[in-house]
């Protein structure tokens, strides 16, 4: 048995229950999430906690990129049901706007 051998398997006994354990978390938080009502937030609040422009919230709510609900005649953006970009999803939008310059 080598010393890398030793080191996966000691490297393995330690993360085997710590994956489970993330597994677990996880169950827990969409669970969790399946119960509680949706965080309905304003677009302004909904710019801050994303990090995005309230323009670009506004785009998105347009495009249907972002869920909302209109409320009398305010909108409310669905937090809880903003998914987060991947990277390619992020190179893609970076593409479309440079072919849009």
């Amino acid at each position: 048995m080598t010393v890398e051998d030793v080191i996966a398997a000691a490297v393995a006994a330690k993360v085997v229950p710590l994956v489970d354990e993330v597994r677990r978390l996880v169950d827990v938080v969409t669970e969790l999430r399946r119960i509680l009502p949706s965080p309905l937030v304003t677009i302004e609040q909904a710019a801050e906690a994303t990090g995005l422009s309230v323009s670009t919230i506004r785009r998105g709510i347009k495009a249907g990129t972002i869920p909302a609900r209109k409320i009398g005649r305010s909108v409310r953006v669905d937090l809880a049901a903003l998914k987060p970009l991947t990277t390619d999803e992020v190179a893609g939008a970076a593409r479309a706007a440079r072919r849009d310059l």
